[in-house]
């Protein structure tokens, strides 16, 4: 998966793009947020919109859709430190997912990430796209590249977790 670091995700033109209502989306969707949620992850999730389809400029057609992460501890809202870590740490794990030549994910460190945050509190926000021939196939890939984005942001919070704990940080983790 290629993957880049941005200081915000860019605004998307509406008329280029429709919401899709694909039923394996909607299930991906539902797995993703159960697992993020979970009592295995630091972290709660939200989708920013819908996820969209259009076409790209000959390059066939791309399936995109934003999301948040942000810690549930509040301690860990504010900690700059951690978020870092965590874009750094969930940047390496995402390129190794494979599928560089259609699947790309923009990272972005935000204060203003959803509505579930608390004002001034960070959240990192995700947007995934994934290419393909055909609406179909590009919705397929994406489903795909959220299930390497789910791996990912657990592994990540394992990780974050054993780096607090070892710091001493971390005592209701």
């Amino acid at each position: 998966m290629r993957v880049e670091t941005v200081e915000s995700l860019p605004l998307q033109d509406p008329a280029k793009w429709k919401a899709i209502e694909d039923a394996a989306i909607s299930r991906a969707l539902r797995s993703f947020f159960t697992a993020i949620e979970s009592a295995d992850s630091l972290f709660a999730g939200e989708m920013l919109g819908s996820v969209v389809s259009g076409r790209m400029g000959g390059e066939g057609v791309t399936c995109a859709g934003d999301f948040s992460l942000r810690f549930r501890e509040s301690k860990l809202a504010d900690n700059r430190a951690i978020h870092f870590s965590l874009l750094e740490k969930l940047s390496e794990l995402l390129k190794q997912a494979g599928s560089a030549d259609s699947l790309l994910a923009s990272l972005s460190l935000s204060g203003k990430a959803g509505s579930q945050s608390k004002t001034g509190a960070l959240a990192l926000q995700v947007r995934l796209e994934a290419t393909g021939n055909s609406s179909e196939q590009a919705a397929l890939r994406w489903g795909l590249g959220l299930a390497h984005v789910q791996q990912a942001v657990l592994f990540t919070s394992r990780y974050l977790r054993q780096q607090l704990l070892q710091k001493g940080d971390g005592s209701s983790l």
